[in-house]
């Protein structure tokens, strides 16, 4: 497949050195593969990288481990193959992959699609941990606000349960390319949030996308689960609102089992126009 990867630097496509797997483009810039295993496709000393505790990251892999999201990695993987099938060949790029776990959970069931699998973050321990879990797509470090991405080069870009930030996403997808949003709902975790907000009235979600990226469709995604303290506390820290829970409410919310708690999450399948 062709190389949708282009220099940081100097914006000119990059090839790949084969023996050392590295990537250079025309210019003489280099982009050395990393001892961890993801490439730093970065603006030396202009790109501010993000960093998140490695307590919070341990806890983050132990839920998602326990398979406590399986009902959201088989509607993904389902809906995926539907859609991709009969595509000769894909990019599909994994924006925010974070540690990798949806990468290494969804990869296996897209095994029958001839796909390239790229992950790209801002965080580099959070690569560093994807790569120690062996995830096996192609990894880069990389600001988010300009992508080391050609234009209209990605098939199907998966935003999974982050925020789609700026353009960059758009620019970057083929006319008629896939954008797959896992959006948490207005349910998702509703027992902690009726925890954290005292005056919690359920409101309509709506769904902000630019003009030329059009929803083609939707699936809801709900089911329970019984959550022991620890896994609670996890999840508000995933969360949008998870901020908004003082020592006293977390310390509550950790020593209590929490039954039947909702997940509920919304499948947004979108297509950019041409």
């Amino acid at each position: 497949m062709t190389s949708m990867l282009i220099c940081p630097i100097c914006t000119s496509p990059l090839q790949q050195h084969q023996a050392s797997q590295g990537f250079y483009c025309e210019n003489k810039h280099h982009y050395d593969r990393h001892k961890e295993g993801y490439w730093p496709l970065l603006l030396v000393n202009k790109t501010k990288m993000q960093a998140i505790s490695r307590e919070k990251m341990r806890a983050k892999r132990f839920l998602l481990a326990s398979g406590i999201y399986s009902p959201v990695v088989d509607k993904i993987a389902q809906v995926l193959l539907t859609l991709l099938v009969n595509k000769p060949e894909l990019q599909h790029l994994d924006y925010q992959c974070g540690d990798g776990y949806y990468l290494r959970a969804l990869m296996p069931n897209l095994s029958a699609l001839n796909a390239q699998h790229w992950g790209i973050d801002d965080s580099e321990n959070t690569l560093f941990a994807a790569s120690k879990a062996g995830t096996a797509a192609n990894l880069l470090l990389s600001g988010l606000k300009k992508l080391p991405i050609a234009d209209n080069s990605v098939d199907v870009i998966t935003i999974l349960d982050s925020p789609l930030k700026g353009k960059e996403c758009q620019r970057v997808l083929k006319d008629d390319g896939i954008l797959v949003m896992l959006i948490p709902a207005e349910r998702h975790l509703w027992q902690l949030k009726q925890q954290v907000y005292s005056d919690l009235v359920e409101k309509q979600q709506e769904i902000n996308l630019p003009k030329n990226i059009q929803v083609i469709e939707s699936h809801q995604i709900k089911f329970t689960q019984d959550v022991d303290g620890q896994q609670a506390i996890t999840l508000l820290d995933m969360s949008t609102f998870g901020w908004r829970a003082n020592d006293e409410l977390r310390h509550g919310i950790k020593t209590q089992q929490n039954t039947h708690l909702e997940f509920e999450f919304n499948l947004v399948i979108a297509k950019k126009q041409g």
